[in-house]
């Protein structure tokens, strides 16, 4: 998705640069490379894999563990769709069921990004949100790092990378998803809008896939883990249109709320249960 997606934060875009004056200084160029010629030689495989993608289909396991005032665990799962198109890219979560305090839950949740419009249903609030967050005729790239209202670290170009993040390989572990590389990513502090959220984001990529299949993220904030995992991924996907569709609720007693675009301030997604917005 977003850092998810899918820590699943999800940001609004920022509003366009303005082009420098004559005297202003140039932006300092990204790190040409890690300092490692094994982990350069991953980040170039995601950036190979991510442009040859057009769809992706997968199941979603969403693990989110608070520790204040005492440790909880909230546990989703689901399915992840993406679609690659013009003028933008695509995709939807949908959620079927949440296990807190240990008791599993029938729990409905959608959230569709369709190149314009970021819409949120969750059937336990009875509540669907609306939300235009890239204008008409807008070309983006809604995943990438900084810049798009969903970064996620699919595809992106190793430059981006390393712009944002100081990557290290870490060593296999015993708990560690067969055959994958572990990265370890340590948002940089001129990052601000990464560094002020996040203490670390770490991602196994499948030596097979070239995809990541799990991501962990820590919140700076209070140090909570959300931990995304990618089970039964094709890459290879073309997920019909029909995958990317929200229908409408049934009954009367819904909150239904549209909000064009108006402002470019951060936008994060709670995926706490019943949480109204």
């Amino acid at each position: 998705m977003i850092q998810f997606f899918l820590s699943l934060a999800l940001t609004l875009l920022a509003a366009p640069a303005a082009s420098p004056t004559p005297t202003s200084a140039p932006a300092a160029a990204p790190p040409a490379s890690s300092g490692d010629a094994t982990i350069d030689a991953i980040l170039d495989r995601l950036e190979t894999k991510g442009e040859s993608i057009k769809g992706i289909s997968t199941k979603l396991i969403y693990n989110d563990t608070r520790f204040e005032p005492v440790e909880d665990k909230v546990v989703k799962n689901g399915e992840l769709f993406f679609s690659r198109g013009d003028p933008n890219s695509k995709f939807m979560i949908r959620f079927d069921e949440t296990i807190a305090g240990g008791t599993k839950r029938p729990n409905r949740e959608y959230y569709l990004f369709d190149g314009s419009w970021f819409t949120e249903r969750n059937d336990g609030a009875k509540q669907i949100i609306k939300r235009q967050v890239v204008r008409p005729g807008e070309r983006i790239d809604p995943f990438k790092i900084g810049k798009g209202p969903f970064p996620l670290p699919f595809g992106q170009r190793r430059a981006e990378m390393l712009k944002v993040f100081t990557i290290t390989l870490e060593k296999p572990k015993a708990d560690d998803p067969p055959n994958t590389d572990h990265l370890h990513c340590i948002p940089r502090p001129e990052e601000v809008e990464l560094s002020r959220k996040y203490k670390r984001l770490d991602m196994w990529v499948d030596k097979k896939l070239e995809l990541p299949i799990r991501i962990e993220v820590e919140r700076l904030s209070d140090e909570n883990i959300i931990d995304v995992r990618f089970d039964n991924m094709n890459p290879s996907d073309a997920p019909a249109d029909s995958r990317f569709q929200i229908d409408s609720p049934p009954g009367k007693d819904w909150e239904v709320r549209e909000e064009p675009i108006q402002i470019q301030e951060p936008l994060d997604l709670d995926l706490t249960p019943g949480t109204k917005k």
